[in-house]
């Protein structure tokens, strides 16, 4: 949620999912990784017991843990990766968390330099950012612009 801190962007998802049916798996888990913030220090053994399965709501928990108590983007993902759970997983989407939180000025610029096809990332990053900010300059519902069409052909 633009503007908001992740605590208080995954106290508003639980608002949201309240009214849906089927919520509680993931209301739980969400409700699990904020309790656990105040447990003591991050390690494995409290990370496994968020979650050692690879069930959805499981790796949500923990990587929504490692984001809301980490330090910086590395802190973060080094607690997401280093445990004997679904490490890919939940490295994975906490890092889209902190991404999301942070940007890319807060990784280490010996990441960037070596992340393999930067150039194109950033190139959708920007286009998708454009699309959701943009995008009814951009085209309408049954038109787009030439360029866009170009890079993102319909059909």
């Amino acid at each position: 949620a633009r503007g908001e801190t992740l605590d208080g962007s995954v106290q508003h998802a639980l608002a949201l999912l309240a009214g849906r049916p089927g919520h509680e798996p993931v209301t739980e888990a969400l409700q699990r990784a904020l309790g656990s913030v105040r447990q003591g220090i991050p390690g494995p053994a409290l990370i496994e017991a968020l979650g050692a399965s690879d069930a959805a709501e499981e790796v949500l928990a923990v990587a929504v843990y490692c984001a809301l108590v980490s330090e910086d983007v590395r802190h973060g993902l080094r607690l997401a990766v280093n445990h004997g759970g679904p490490s890919r997983a939940t490295g994975s989407l906490c890092g889209a968390l902190l991404g999301a939180l942070h940007g890319e000025t807060a990784l280490p610029p010996a990441w960037l330099a070596e992340l393999e096809g930067r150039p194109t990332l950033l190139e959708l990053a920007d286009d998708f950012a454009m699309e959701m900010t943009q995008g009814p300059a951009l085209h309408s519902p049954t038109a787009a612009a030439p360029g866009w069409l170009a890079r993102y052909p319909r059909g």
